[in-house]
Protein backbone atom coordinates (compact mmCIF):
# COMPACT_ATOMS: atom_id res chain seq x y z
CA UNK A 1 0.00 0.00 0.00
CA UNK A 2 1.28 3.48 -0.84
CA UNK A 3 2.33 5.78 1.91
CA UNK A 4 -0.02 8.87 2.63
CA UNK A 5 1.11 12.23 2.30
CA UNK A 6 0.55 14.43 5.21
CA UNK A 7 -1.49 17.61 3.61
CA UNK A 8 -1.73 21.07 5.75
CA UNK A 9 -3.62 23.63 5.43
CA UNK A 10 -7.18 24.74 4.76
CA UNK A 11 -6.81 24.03 0.98
CA UNK A 12 -5.57 20.52 1.72
CA UNK A 13 -8.62 19.44 2.95
CA UNK A 14 -10.20 16.43 0.92
CA UNK A 15 -13.72 15.79 1.74
CA UNK A 16 -14.05 11.63 0.41
CA UNK A 17 -18.12 11.89 1.15
CA UNK A 18 -20.35 14.47 0.31
CA UNK A 19 -23.09 14.67 2.26
CA UNK A 20 -26.88 15.48 2.03
CA UNK A 21 -28.65 18.20 3.37
CA UNK A 22 -32.49 18.48 3.24
CA UNK A 23 -34.45 21.24 1.36
CA UNK A 24 -34.69 25.03 2.81
CA UNK A 25 -38.58 24.77 2.66
CA UNK A 26 -39.14 22.44 5.12
CA UNK A 27 -38.30 18.87 7.21
CA UNK A 28 -37.54 16.21 4.79
CA UNK A 29 -39.96 13.10 4.25
CA UNK A 30 -40.40 11.11 7.61
CA UNK A 31 -38.22 8.32 8.13
CA UNK A 32 -39.46 4.63 6.95
CA UNK A 33 -40.52 2.73 9.67
CA UNK A 34 -37.61 0.32 10.60
CA UNK A 35 -38.29 -3.52 9.28
CA UNK A 36 -37.65 -6.15 12.04
CA UNK A 37 -37.23 -8.51 9.78
CA UNK A 38 -34.29 -7.13 8.25
CA UNK A 39 -30.58 -8.38 8.98
CA UNK A 40 -27.50 -6.27 7.78
CA UNK A 41 -25.15 -7.69 5.50
CA UNK A 42 -22.09 -6.94 4.26
CA UNK A 43 -23.88 -5.93 1.00
CA UNK A 44 -25.86 -3.22 2.67
CA UNK A 45 -22.82 -1.02 3.09
CA UNK A 46 -21.80 2.11 1.24
CA UNK A 47 -18.96 1.77 -0.88
CA UNK A 48 -16.53 5.19 -0.37
CA UNK A 49 -15.49 6.75 -3.42
CA UNK A 50 -12.03 8.05 -3.76
CA UNK A 51 -11.32 12.37 -4.34
CA UNK A 52 -11.56 13.81 -7.40
CA UNK A 53 -8.58 16.34 -8.72
CA UNK A 54 -4.66 15.39 -7.81
CA UNK A 55 -4.38 12.36 -5.78
CA UNK A 56 -0.94 11.10 -5.53
CA UNK A 57 2.30 11.86 -6.53
CA UNK A 58 5.66 10.83 -6.31
CA UNK A 59 9.62 11.53 -7.39
CA UNK A 60 11.72 9.54 -9.61
CA UNK A 61 14.93 7.68 -8.21
CA UNK A 62 17.45 6.04 -10.54
CA UNK A 63 20.85 4.92 -10.94
CA UNK A 64 21.28 6.19 -14.77
CA UNK A 65 20.02 9.63 -14.11
CA UNK A 66 16.54 9.70 -14.59
CA UNK A 67 14.68 12.72 -12.99
CA UNK A 68 11.44 14.13 -12.87
CA UNK A 69 7.64 13.49 -10.63
CA UNK A 70 4.75 11.47 -11.55
CA UNK A 71 1.05 12.50 -10.62
CA UNK A 72 -2.23 10.71 -10.26
CA UNK A 73 -5.77 12.13 -10.80
CA UNK A 74 -9.61 11.08 -10.39
CA UNK A 75 -12.48 11.88 -12.17
CA UNK A 76 -14.36 9.41 -9.84
CA UNK A 77 -14.38 6.81 -12.34
CA UNK A 78 -10.74 7.06 -14.23
CA UNK A 79 -7.80 7.04 -12.90
CA UNK A 80 -4.83 9.17 -15.13
CA UNK A 81 -1.27 8.94 -14.77
CA UNK A 82 0.86 12.12 -15.89
CA UNK A 83 5.16 12.34 -15.73
CA UNK A 84 6.25 15.70 -15.24
CA UNK A 85 10.11 17.19 -16.36
CA UNK A 86 10.95 13.59 -17.43
CA UNK A 87 14.58 13.42 -17.87
CA UNK A 88 15.96 10.47 -19.73
CA UNK A 89 19.47 10.33 -19.95
CA UNK A 90 19.75 7.16 -21.88
CA UNK A 91 16.42 6.18 -23.25
CA UNK A 92 14.01 7.79 -26.25
CA UNK A 93 11.32 6.36 -24.39
CA UNK A 94 10.46 4.33 -21.55
CA UNK A 95 7.34 2.50 -20.34
CA UNK A 96 5.23 3.86 -17.05
CA UNK A 97 3.95 0.76 -14.95
CA UNK A 98 2.29 1.20 -11.76
CA UNK A 99 2.98 -1.49 -9.18
CA UNK A 100 0.01 -2.99 -6.94
CA UNK A 101 2.80 -4.76 -4.99
CA UNK A 102 6.73 -2.65 -3.68
CA UNK A 103 9.53 -4.21 -6.04
CA UNK A 104 12.75 -4.93 -4.23
CA UNK A 105 15.40 -2.29 -4.14
CA UNK A 106 17.61 -4.30 -5.81
CA UNK A 107 15.18 -6.00 -8.45
CA UNK A 108 16.32 -4.56 -12.01
CA UNK A 109 13.25 -6.98 -14.06
CA UNK A 110 9.82 -5.85 -14.08
CA UNK A 111 8.67 -8.14 -17.10
CA UNK A 112 5.58 -9.89 -15.13
CA UNK A 113 3.55 -9.75 -12.22
CA UNK A 114 1.07 -8.03 -11.33
CA UNK A 115 1.07 -4.30 -12.91
CA UNK A 116 -0.67 -1.75 -14.35
CA UNK A 117 0.65 -0.51 -17.49
CA UNK A 118 -0.16 3.15 -18.64
CA UNK A 119 1.82 3.24 -21.79
CA UNK A 120 4.96 4.97 -23.31
CA UNK A 121 6.10 8.14 -22.74
CA UNK A 122 9.53 9.77 -23.84
CA UNK A 123 11.44 13.23 -22.06
CA UNK A 124 9.39 15.97 -20.66
CA UNK A 125 6.01 16.20 -19.46
CA UNK A 126 3.34 13.90 -20.39
CA UNK A 127 -0.08 12.73 -19.86
CA UNK A 128 -0.17 9.05 -19.57
CA UNK A 129 -3.24 6.15 -20.63
CA UNK A 130 -6.22 6.20 -18.42
CA UNK A 131 -7.35 3.03 -16.33
CA UNK A 132 -10.67 2.66 -14.85
CA UNK A 133 -10.87 2.97 -10.95
CA UNK A 134 -12.69 -0.65 -10.58
CA UNK A 135 -9.44 -2.69 -11.81
CA UNK A 136 -8.22 -1.60 -8.07
CA UNK A 137 -11.26 -1.44 -6.18
CA UNK A 138 -11.92 1.62 -6.87
CA UNK A 139 -9.00 2.84 -4.33
CA UNK A 140 -5.87 3.11 -6.12
CA UNK A 141 -4.04 3.88 -2.83
CA UNK A 142 -3.24 0.07 -3.61
CA UNK A 143 -0.71 1.41 -5.85
CA UNK A 144 2.69 1.63 -4.10
CA UNK A 145 5.10 2.50 -6.62
CA UNK A 146 5.30 4.08 -10.50
CA UNK A 147 8.05 1.69 -12.00
CA UNK A 148 9.30 3.22 -15.54
CA UNK A 149 11.07 0.35 -17.63
CA UNK A 150 12.68 0.13 -20.88
CA UNK A 151 9.58 -0.70 -23.56
CA UNK A 152 8.47 -3.77 -23.55
CA UNK A 153 10.37 -6.36 -25.67
CA UNK A 154 12.11 -4.23 -27.75
CA UNK A 155 15.35 -3.67 -25.08
CA UNK A 156 15.73 -7.69 -24.22
CA UNK A 157 18.32 -8.20 -21.20
CA UNK A 158 19.25 -11.12 -21.37
CA UNK A 159 15.76 -13.31 -20.19
CA UNK A 160 14.24 -9.86 -19.22
CA UNK A 161 11.80 -8.07 -21.29
CA UNK A 162 11.20 -4.83 -19.54
CA UNK A 163 14.48 -3.33 -17.72
CA UNK A 164 13.86 -1.00 -14.81
CA UNK A 165 15.51 2.26 -15.32
CA UNK A 166 13.36 4.32 -12.24
CA UNK A 167 10.92 3.98 -9.60
CA UNK A 168 8.86 6.40 -7.89
CA UNK A 169 7.54 5.76 -4.46
CA UNK A 170 3.69 6.84 -4.27
CA UNK A 171 2.54 9.59 -1.81
CA UNK A 172 -1.51 9.47 -1.55
CA UNK A 173 -3.59 12.66 -0.50
CA UNK A 174 -6.24 10.25 1.71
CA UNK A 175 -5.90 6.82 3.26
CA UNK A 176 -7.65 3.28 2.46
CA UNK A 177 -11.15 3.93 1.77
CA UNK A 178 -12.51 0.65 3.46
CA UNK A 179 -9.78 0.91 6.83
CA UNK A 180 -12.93 -1.28 9.08
CA UNK A 181 -13.04 -3.84 6.48
CA UNK A 182 -12.23 -7.36 8.68
CA UNK A 183 -13.00 -11.01 7.87
CA UNK A 184 -14.31 -13.38 9.99
CA UNK A 185 -14.34 -16.86 10.13
CA UNK A 186 -17.73 -18.72 10.41
CA UNK A 187 -16.47 -21.89 9.36
CA UNK A 188 -16.04 -24.38 6.67
CA UNK A 189 -19.08 -24.49 3.59
CA UNK A 190 -19.47 -26.70 0.65
CA UNK A 191 -18.88 -23.81 -1.70
CA UNK A 192 -15.42 -22.60 0.66
CA UNK A 193 -13.76 -25.15 2.39
CA UNK A 194 -10.23 -23.95 2.30
CA UNK A 195 -7.73 -22.61 4.63
CA UNK A 196 -8.17 -19.53 6.55
CA UNK A 197 -4.64 -17.89 7.79
CA UNK A 198 -4.56 -16.19 11.18
CA UNK A 199 -2.47 -14.11 13.00
CA UNK A 200 -2.79 -12.59 16.54
CA UNK A 201 -6.65 -13.91 15.96
CA UNK A 202 -7.27 -11.85 13.14
CA UNK A 203 -8.12 -13.36 9.18
CA UNK A 204 -4.83 -12.56 7.13
CA UNK A 205 -5.47 -14.64 4.29
CA UNK A 206 -7.37 -17.44 2.46
CA UNK A 207 -5.77 -20.39 0.45
CA UNK A 208 -8.51 -21.54 -1.49
CA UNK A 209 -9.48 -25.31 -1.74
CA UNK A 210 -10.95 -27.19 -4.84
CA UNK A 211 -14.17 -26.47 -5.59
CA UNK A 212 -13.97 -23.24 -3.85
CA UNK A 213 -16.81 -20.74 -5.19
CA UNK A 214 -15.77 -16.79 -4.58
CA UNK A 215 -19.95 -15.86 -3.39
CA UNK A 216 -19.13 -18.61 -0.37
CA UNK A 217 -16.05 -17.73 0.16
CA UNK A 218 -16.98 -14.16 0.84
CA UNK A 219 -20.03 -15.57 2.73
CA UNK A 220 -17.93 -17.86 4.65
CA UNK A 221 -15.81 -14.64 5.92
CA UNK A 222 -18.63 -12.35 6.28
CA UNK A 223 -17.33 -9.82 3.27
CA UNK A 224 -18.23 -9.32 -0.10
CA UNK A 225 -17.46 -10.57 -3.54
CA UNK A 226 -16.67 -6.76 -4.16
CA UNK A 227 -14.64 -6.43 -0.94
CA UNK A 228 -12.37 -9.69 -2.14
CA UNK A 229 -11.36 -7.33 -5.52
CA UNK A 230 -10.56 -5.27 -2.94
CA UNK A 231 -8.42 -6.34 -0.97
CA UNK A 232 -6.44 -8.62 -3.75
CA UNK A 233 -5.54 -6.06 -6.52
CA UNK A 234 -2.98 -8.47 -7.24
CA UNK A 235 -5.61 -10.73 -9.26
CA UNK A 236 -5.11 -7.63 -11.84
CA UNK A 237 -6.62 -7.23 -14.67
CA UNK A 238 -9.80 -8.51 -12.92
CA UNK A 239 -9.58 -8.60 -9.00
CA UNK A 240 -12.86 -9.51 -8.93
CA UNK A 241 -13.13 -12.51 -10.82
CA UNK A 242 -14.90 -15.45 -10.28
CA UNK A 243 -12.79 -18.23 -10.69
CA UNK A 244 -10.73 -19.26 -8.08
CA UNK A 245 -7.73 -21.25 -7.98
CA UNK A 246 -6.88 -24.46 -6.17
CA UNK A 247 -3.90 -23.05 -3.78
CA UNK A 248 -4.65 -19.29 -4.47
CA UNK A 249 -4.08 -17.48 -1.64
CA UNK A 250 -6.31 -14.57 -1.20
CA UNK A 251 -5.05 -11.47 1.11
CA UNK A 252 -7.90 -10.36 3.83
CA UNK A 253 -5.58 -7.57 5.26
CA UNK A 254 -6.39 -3.91 3.93
CA UNK A 255 -2.70 -3.21 5.19
CA UNK A 256 -1.42 -5.78 2.73
CA UNK A 257 -4.00 -5.19 -0.35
Amino acid sequence: MGRIATVCGAAGVLVLLAGCTAGVDGAGPPAPTPDSSHVATATDRLTPTAPIGTIGSGKFTSDDGVTGTVRFDSDGQLLTLSLHDLVLPRQTQVEAMAAVQPVPAGQTCFDSGPRMNFGPAGAGTSAQDGQELRFVGGDPTAIDQVILTTPYGLAVDGDCLATIVARADIEWTFAPLRPNLRATDSGETGGARGIVETRDGASVAYVVAPGDLIEEVAARLGITVDDIGYLNTVRLPEPQQAVLHDGERLNLLVADR
